[in-house]
């Protein structure tokens, strides 16, 4: 029996196998490089409204707001312009909504409130959206309308804001509520 052609058979086999493990495992090593520039840029940023809240801030490059509002017992308090939103683009059309982040709750403070509702309002002050925070117990309940709404190039829209303290309300009780309005370009 000659053992030469099973020898080579063997020898072969081991390298193949050996060239098909290399060459599958040198396939693994290899990249794509991304480069780029990324560039500063707001289309849709806030002003203050005609009825801009006493001790409010406006942050950097009017993209952040801080509002201090009041809420007085058994009278709906309206904000009819509390803060504008701008598009400041002469040819953009983004959309915009309003969305909930967060409010204080499980607090017997919130007993002190009986609802706070921010609406979005377009430039012929036709709503666009709104959050309805109502009060049940210790917590503020939400009912809203934000589906995104498309803004024309350079339009000014504005943010109502109406609040309202129980009857019984305790003076300077204070909650924190934190929305966004939300951009696509």
């Amino acid at each position: 029996m000659n053992k030469k052609p099973r020898k080579a058979i063997k020898f072969i086999t081991l390298l193949v196998s050996a060239l098909l493990i290399g060459t599958a495992s040198a396939a693994i090593y290899y990249s794509l490089n991304i480069s780029g520039t990324v560039t500063t840029a707001v289309t849709v940023c806030f002003g203050q409204g005609s009825d801009w809240p006493s001790g409010s801030t406006m942050g950097t490059g009017n993209t952040s707001v801080s509002l201090s509002l009041k809420a007085y017992p058994n009278t709906t308090l309206i904000y009819e312009q509390a803060l504008k939103v701008n598009n400041t683009d002469n040819s953009a059309t983004p959309s915009i909504k309003l969305r909930h982040i967060s409010i204080t709750n499980n607090t017997a403070d919130v007993g002190n409130f009986t609802f706070i509702r921010i609406v979005l309002l377009d430039d012929s002050s036709v709503q666009k959206g709104y959050l309805n925070y109502t009060v049940s117990g210790n917590y503020f309940t939400l009912d809203s309308s934000t589906n995104y709404e498309t803004m024309d190039a350079s339009d000014v829209w504005s943010i109502r804001i109406e609040t309202k303290a129980a009857t019984n309300a305790q003076a300077g009780i204070s909650i924190n509520l934190q929305i966004a309005v939300d951009v696509q370009e």
